[in-house]
């Protein structure tokens, strides 16, 4: 892990940009698909006090002596960004240069708009290996508005044990719609022609439909804090009654 991270690092000599208040984010990797082509990975972050869309992020890929060896660019996979909030990406140069590729650089662009209504919230997710090796993440969704959100689409970044994005992913339900207060199965994929499924550690779930955002999670670590918390609690009262009785 620690040779493959250095790897990494030693592709992954960057410079990114900022359009407004999207930024992109230090942890993302580039690498090489099954069939030779050359992906970027990664996540951008609203740090701003609006939303924004039409986010696109372009990169520019360089061979070891420094040339431009090509340039492509896509969205983010979140079509509205919410303050705070992070979308995963993924850009890919598709031509025979991408064998050429030693490090690249990135630039994002966006323009404001109005946000959207939290209103899609995720019940619950676990993941599995399947029978061919894929990294399965399976969950539930619910809309907790009351008309029906359009063409709800869950995306997922998978991480390394470091925090590095090492893939990313989405699915749209099978119906697409999600009635008023109703609940759908999702599942994400990661295919394991990929190669990168021995990498992922971690996952991260967004969702959003065209008319709404999705309900932030309660933070793990906030989570463990208030636990922790609540235990000191509970032994200071137990010490303090055992005092109060002798």
């Amino acid at each position: 892990m620690l040779a493959l991270g250095i790897l990494l690092l030693t592709l992954c000599v960057f410079e990114s940009r900022a359009d407004g208040t999207v930024i992109i984010l230090p942890n993302h990797t580039g690498w090489r698909d099954a069939l030779g082509y050359y992906r970027v990975s990664g996540e951008v972050e609203n740090i701003g006090d609006s939303a924004v869309k039409d986010i696109w992020i372009t990169v520019t890929f360089y061979d070891s002596s420094g040339n431009i060896v090509g340039t492509a660019y896509d969205h983010a996979y979140l079509r509205i960004l919410l303050p705070g909030r992070k979308s995963p990406f993924e850009v890919l140069l598709t031509t025979a240069a991408a064998n050429k590729v030693h490090n690249y650089s990135l630039k994002v662009v966006a323009t404001n708009a109005d946000p959207i209504p939290e209103r899609l919230e995720i019940l619950s997710s676990n993941s599995y290996i399947d029978i061919e090796g894929s990294l399965v993440v399976a969950g539930e969704i619910r809309n907790t508005a009351l008309d029906t959100a359009h063409t709800v689409k869950v995306v997922a970044a998978f991480y390394n044990a470091t925090g590095y994005v090492v893939a990313t992913s989405y699915s749209y339900l099978s119906s697409q719609d999600l009635g008023p207060n109703e609940t759908a199965s999702f599942n994400i994929v990661l295919g394991f022609n990929t190669g990168r499924v021995p990498l992922a550690s971690t996952y991260s779930l967004s969702a959003e439909s065209l008319e709404y955002a999705m309900i932030p999670e309660f933070p793990s670590a906030a989570i463990l804090s208030a636990f922790l918390i609540a235990s000191l609690f509970t032994v200071a009262i137990v010490k303090l009654s055992r005092r109060v009785q002798s």
